[in-house]
């Protein structure tokens, strides 16, 4: 009976969406052909079943026969936020009318510059999405972008080539820093890839210190094989045998061990991630303001919810292809979460989460990026050979001390906050990083002297 009233309620919610907002009026287009442009870094599968059910959603509430413009602009979410700024320098529009996904950072730097408008989502949005969760804000205080769907981070492994390997597969980010991991991660440039520079900060946040979140950082940056460009790229080499282990979002690794569940697990470390949301907004004067509400309100409606986090082929989910993502919503975890078809856990359950420092990872977002890129992308082989001779020094902790030191300008939390604001000019952004790539590369020479 209890599952009953729950699943009742979700089914009442979403008859109140079907009603655009419980009492407010539907958008009065009447019938006809409407364009709606949605710029996004999803893949295929989500633009087809986003496109699929509200096409029909469209038609049935509307009479609208909507025809989709999935803009690519080359790149993730850092591109996105580029193009965009661009063209509204230039424009009052930028001839897009919604942002779908692409990491909570993209939509606080746009809210803050006021290209986004608020969303017209019904009471029962902000009723069943907590404005903040483990320390993180789930939307706007202003109500112009609102988390869709939550994203954590973690690992994909090999367990075929880790039991070859005889190595035991890991079950936390220390794991992935212990010297059996050598030459056996492949892990995101984090300049590159949003999703990387946040995982790269729930790392650091899991030690009681920034030195010492640093030095865990570094010791798995120390394990890789390689960099990539993007995190979709490096969450793919453990299924293509490429390596053992990857750092990736849990839309991708959950989405391979499902796929191949006897060769690839997935972990995200319990007590060792914290949710972060993957918003939806509506651009600055779009093109289809109607169209661009309705289609935000839909992903965000109950309806939306199932796509991302039923089964395919289950009737309030998506048709054909199954998205591995954790919805936001609490009432579909009340609804759906004692039928067994739930495909992500409840984050809401106690002890699954982190809770994390969220101005500290504001502020730090950007530094740690090059911090990491001065130390492991600039300096990659350099690091392998420090790496190496660490190892055949039995890991010896002078050795490790040298290799983990963090640079003068950068080893107290408060050295942070200047460093950040340093940043914002090119000019002294230039020989930070400049300083920083010769302090480590002296570093690393001084392990192979």
């Amino acid at each position: 009976m209890r599952r009953m009233r729950w699943a009742v309620g979700f089914l009442c919610a979403a008859v109140c969406f079907g009603l655009f907002g419980c009492g407010r009026k539907p958008a009065d287009s009447g019938a006809g052909k409407v364009v709606l442009s949605v710029i996004t870094p999803h893949n295929e599968n989500i633009k087809y079943e986003f496109s699929r059910a509200f096409r029909a959603y469209a038609k049935e509430q509307y009479g609208w026969d909507v025809e989709f413009q999935w803009r690519d602009v080359g790149g993730g979410s850092s591109s996105i936020l580029q193009y965009l700024r661009n063209v509204y320098s230039k424009a009052d529009s930028c001839g897009i009318d919604v942002l779908f996904g692409g990491g909570e950072y993209t939509f606080q730097y746009l809210d803050a510059e006021g290209l986004l408008e608020p969303l017209e989502a019904g009471e029962d949005v902000w009723e069943n999405i907590p404005a903040v969760f483990g320390g993180m804000e789930m939307y706007s205080p202003r109500k112009t972008w609102c988390g869709n769907v939550l994203s954590s981070f973690g690992f994909l492994y090999n367990k075929e080539l880790l039991k070859r390997l005889n190595v035991a597969e890991p079950t936390s980010w220390e794991d992935l820093g212990r010297p059996e991991y050598f030459d056996l991660v492949i892990m995101a440039d984090p300049t590159q890839s949003g999703s990387q520079a946040a995982a790269n900060e729930m790392i650091v946040q899991t030690a009681p210190s920034w030195p010492q979140g640093w030095a865990k950082l570094l010791l798995i940056l120390s394990n890789a094989k390689k960099f990539t460009d993007s995190s979709g790229t490096a969450a793919r080499a453990p299924s293509l045998g490429e390596c053992a282990v990857s750092v990736c979002i849990d839309f991708y690794g959950m989405m391979y061990a499902s796929e191949a569940p006897e060769k690839l697990g997935y972990v995200s470390p319990k007590g060792q991630t914290a949710y972060t949301p993957d918003p939806i907004a509506v651009l600055k004067n779009p093109p289809n303001r109607k169209a661009a509400q309705a289609f935000a309100a839909f992903v965000l409606s109950p309806r939306g919810q199932g796509l991302w986090g039923l089964p395919a082929g289950h009737p309030d989910g998506p048709q054909r292809y199954r998205l591995n993502r954790t919805p936001i919503r609490k009432d579909f975890y009340q609804a759906y979460g004692t039928t067994g078809a739930v495909l992500a856990a409840n984050p809401y359950e106690g002890g699954t989460e982190m809770k994390i420092d969220a101005k500290l990872r504001e502020v730090r977002y950007g530094v740690l990026a090059e911090l990491v890129y001065s130390a492991a992308i600039e300096n990659a082989s350099l690091l392998r050979e420090a790496k190496q001779r660490i190892l055949e020094r039995q890991m010896d902790p002078a050795l490790v001390a040298v290799l983990t030191r963090l640079p003068e300008n950068i080893d107290t939390v408060e050295e942070i906050y200047a460093i950040a604001e340093q940043l914002k000019d090119r000019t002294a952004a230039e020989r930070i990083r400049t300083d920083w790539t010769a302090y480590f590369r002296s570093q690393y020479q001084q392990i192979l002297q």
